[in-house]
């Protein structure tokens, strides 16, 4: 669900910033595309490119990593993601801009902080409980077979 919410978020957030910016460059009253029958056909479309791409720059293991590293609250200095990430400043930045980009993280430019957004605490949350139910699963069918082999056949 707070994937879902995400990128209804990110993409609210670019749909306003588009018509607001169609409204200054024809300075009218604007008639186009938010208004369009096929805004909700196309939305479909947009929301799943949103989502691909956001996959696509969170399955990056060190990506994850600094997405899993931050709040939607508290932010986080670059310096902090740095030593989370062992990479330089340019390194997280350019991985920061990623993540900004597809809705993941939020970037403060007057602190430098870097906050996470209801997508990327869905994200974090889907791939851990996706990936502790394998974990689980596996341990505890190695464990029935480790059982098996130690009793002894009759």
């Amino acid at each position: 669900m707070r994937i879902r919410q995400g990128v209804v978020d990110r993409l609210r957030t670019l749909v306003l910033a588009f018509d607001r910016q169609d409204r200054l460059e024809t300075a009218q009253a604007f008639v186009g595309w938010l208004e369009d029958e096929r805004t909700a056909e196309g939305l479909l479309g947009d929301a799943r490119e949103m989502l691909l791409r956001a996959l696509k720059v969170a399955s990056d293991p060190v990506n994850f990593r600094l997405l899993s590293a931050l709040d939607p609250i508290e932010p986080v200095d670059v310096p902090t993601l740095m030593s989370r990430s062992n990479l330089g400043r340019v390194a997280v930045s350019e991985r920061v801009n990623d993540l900004v980009q597809t809705g993941l993280a939020v970037r403060e430019l007057v602190n430098d902080q870097v906050r996470g957004t209801e997508l990327s605490a869905g994200f974090a949350a889907w791939v851990e409980a996706i990936a502790s139910g394998a974990g689980t699963a596996l341990a505890d069918e190695l464990g029935r077979r480790a059982e098996n082999l130690e009793r002894p056949r009759r």
